[in-house]
C-alpha cells in the first residue's frame, strides 16, 4: 500500500513538473526535413502524431511524433490554415479554398489521418472562419470569446467590449487554454494578449506571436520574431507564466528561426517550424 502511494505521488509530481512554466529546453533536433517547407505543426490529442502544413497553408502531412511514416493526406490549397485534430485523433479538420465565379469560398473538411478518406463537414461558405471543432460541428460547447475570434477575426474586437480600444484591428492566432478558461492571441502592431473566455481580465503579454499553451493552462510557449519587411531574420522561443509574468528563453540562435511552436499534450516537448529551411524541429522542455 505504501509503495503504491509513493508511486502515485511520484507520478503526480512528474505531471506537475511537466505542466509548469518551461525554464529551459534541450538542443533542437530536426524532426523531418522538408524541401518544400513545413510549418504550423499540431499534435494529435494523445501526442502520438503530428500534422503539419506547407507554405501558404497548402496541403497537410501527418507523421508519427518522431517524424517517421510521414504521409500527405491532402494537397488542397489552404487546408492547413488553423487545422485541428478530431477529439479521437482519427481525423484532421481543415479548411479548403474554393473559387466559384471568381469568388473565394471555403469548405470545412475532415481527412482521415491514415489518408484513406475525407468528408465535408460544412459546405461552401464565405468568410474567414477557422476550422475549429465547434465551427465544424464536432463540439457544441461554447468557448466564449474564442468562438468570436475564430469565427470573425476581422470584427472580433468590435464584439468584445474589453477590446473596444482596438476596433478595426484583426485578431490573429487565438489559442484556447486546455481548461477552456483563457485565450492568448495577437493584435498586429499591438503585441500579444491574454483574456478570460468570458471576456474579462484582459492582460498585455508584450511582444510575441503564435502562443501555444502548456497543459497547466497557466503558461505558454511563443516566439518573438524579427524581419526585414520581406522575410524573418531572427526568432527566439520563450516560455512565459501568464499569471506572474515570469519568462525564460528556450531556443535562441542555433542557426534556426523558430516559428509556429506547438506544445505536446503532456507538456514535455515543443515542435516548431524553422523559417530558414522549412524543416520541423523538436525540443525537450525542462
Amino acid at each position: 500500500m505504501k509503495k503504491h502511494l509513493i508511486v502515485a505521488l511520484a507520478a503526480a509530481l512528474c505531471g506537475v513538473m511537466a505542466s509548469a512554466q518551461p525554464r529551459s529546453a534541450g538542443a533542437p533536433v530536426r524532426l523531418v526535413a522538408a524541401p518544400q517547407g513545413m510549418m504550423a505543426p499540431v499534435w494529435s490529442p494523445d501526442g502520438s502524431k503530428i500534422a503539419a502544413t506547407g507554405l501558404n497553408y497548402t496541403g497537410i502531412v501527418v507523421m508519427n511524433a518522431d517524424g517517421s511514416a510521414a504521409r500527405s493526406i491532402t494537397d488542397a490549397a489552404g487546408a492547413g490554415y488553423k487545422m485541428t485534430w478530431s477529439p479521437d485523433g482519427k481525423e484532421v479538420v481543415g479548411r479548403t479554398n474554393i473559387y466559384e465565379n471568381n469568388r473565394l469560398m471555403h469548405e470545412l473538411k475532415a481527412w482521415r489521418a491514415d489518408g484513406s478518406n475525407a468528408r465535408v463537414l460544412r459546405a461552401k461558405f464565405r468568410g474567414n472562419v477557422a476550422p475549429t471543432l465547434r465551427a465544424a460541428g464536432l463540439n457544441k460547447k461554447s468557448a466564449g470569446v474564442y468562438d468570436v475570434m475564430t469565427s470573425d477575426p476581422a470584427s472580433a474586437a468590435q464584439q468584445i467590449p474589453a477590446l473596444a480600444k482596438y476596433r478595426g484591428e484583426v485578431i490573429i492566432n487565438p489559442a484556447l487554454s486546455p481548461d477552456g478558461t483563457k485565450v492568448a492571441f495577437q493584435i498586429p502592431g499591438h503585441g500579444m494578449w491574454v483574456i478570460n473566455s468570458d471576456g474579462t481580465g484582459l492582460k498585455s503579454l508584450g511582444k510575441g506571436s503564435n502562443p501555444s499553451w502548456m497543459p497547466d493552462s497557466r503558461s505558454i510557449v511563443y516566439t518573438v520574431v524579427s524581419d526585414n519587411g520581406h522575410s524573418y531574420t531572427a526568432s527566439t522561443l520563450y516560455g512565459l507564466d501568464v499569471v506572474n509574468g515570469n519568462g525564460s528563453v528556450l531556443v535562441s540562435a542555433n542557426g534556426l528561426i523558430p516559428v509556429t511552436p506547438a506544445v505536446s499534450p503532456d507538456g514535455r516537448k515543443v515542435v516548431f517550424g524553422d523559417a530558414t529551411d522549412g524543416s520541423l524541429y523538436i525540443v525537450n522542455l525542462k
